[in-house]
C-alpha cells in the first residue's frame, strides 16, 4: 500500500498557504529563490517579505554608552484590522 501526496508549485513571492505540509513546500520554494525571513517585532515569529507590512516599529534602548535605536519589521498578523483595510494590495 502506498500513499502519494501531490502538492501545488509555489513560486518565489506567492503568498503562504494554510496546511502545515503545503507551508512548507512553499517556504522551501522561498528559500531555494533567495528570500529569506525576518523576525516580526511584535510577535517574534520568523516571516517572509511577502507576509510583512511596510509599518516599522522603532525602539529606543538604553546602553551604558548611550542610547541605541533598534527597528523591526512589523508582519502582517500583527497590523490592527483598521491598518490592514487601508493598506493597498
Amino acid at each position: 500500500m502506498a500513499c502519494e501526496l501531490e502538492q501545488n508549485t509555489y513560486k518565489p513571492g506567492d503568498p503562504a498557504p494554510d496546511g502545515y505540509l503545503a507551508w512548507h513546500e512553499w517556504a522551501e520554494a522561498q528559500h531555494k529563490a533567495g528570500l529569506r525571513q525576518k523576525q516580526c517585532g511584535r510577535c517574534g515569529l520568523w516571516r517572509y517579505p511577502q507576509e510583512l507590512s511596510d509599518a516599522i516599529d522603532r525602539h529606543e534602548l538604553k546602553s551604558r554608552k548611550g542610547p541605541v535605536f533598534v527597528e523591526s519589521p512589523v508582519c502582517l498578523k500583527c497590523m490592527p484590522a483598521n491598518v490592514r483595510a487601508k493598506a493597498p494590495t
